[in-house]
């Protein structure tokens, strides 16, 4: 199975909203490891653009955006990495 990708956009400078969400990144990937495809994205870049996103942090698992301003609980981003297919 491929891994899930998993993208992260956060603002510049970073809030205190970002970085509780890329340490919630960090403690979820050290626990499924390389099922997880991490992408980190830093401020408005094309990507944010594309998928026009209204704020950070904002996270997309696969396909589709999870959450945006907020940083899920750890249920809830796990919920949703076994909606895209983890094991």
């Amino acid at each position: 199975m491929d891994p899930i990708r998993v993208e992260v956009f956060l603002s510049v400078p970073a809030c205190s909203g970002g970085v509780a969400v890329r340490r919630l990144i960090e403690e979820v990937q050290t626990q499924y490891g390389a099922q997880m495809d991490v992408v980190y994205h830093q401020g408005r870049d094309e990507r944010y653009e594309e998928l026009r996103l209204s704020s950070a942090p904002a996270i997309i698992v696969g396909d589709l955006v999870r959450f945006i301003g907020v940083c899920p609980t750890k249920e809830g981003l796990i919920g949703a990495l076994r909606e895209a297919g983890l094991e």
